[in-house]
């Protein structure tokens, strides 16, 4: 008679997760990059670089997740449509500090070639 509703989607719940523990990544890791001892970019900060490709790495397992959620048929897809917004949103703020970071190293360090 009353058709029950059908539930929340298990991929999307974990989806959403990990695009949150993404987000939390990529804040410390944009703090870590602004810290005052990587601002003349004498030396690779190489603790930016492992955590931004820690980063990108967990919000492309969270995108995945998310995409597998918003395929599934019979279940409530909010929060992987959430997970996915999330993830895109990430990994374009990703690849900005990291050309960022890339910026500041090529500024700090001009090259001395010819052409």
């Amino acid at each position: 008679m009353n058709d029950p509703r059908p539930r929340h989607s298990a991929l999307g719940i974990a989806a959403l997760v990990v695009s949150l523990v993404a987000l939390v990544l990529f804040a410390v890791t944009a703090h870590v990059a602004h810290l005052p001892r990587h601002a003349g970019m004498h030396e690779m900060p190489v603790a930016v670089l492992v955590m931004l490709f820690v980063c990108l790495g967990v919000t492309v397992v969270g995108l995945l997740l998310g995409i597998g959620s918003a395929l599934q048929h019979q279940r409530r897809r909010v929060t992987g449509v959430l997970a996915l917004g999330l993830s895109i949103t990430l990994l374009w703020a990703q690849v900005s500090l990291g050309s960022w970071v890339h910026q500041q190293w090529q500024d700090a360090h001009p090259s001395v070639g010819g052409s």
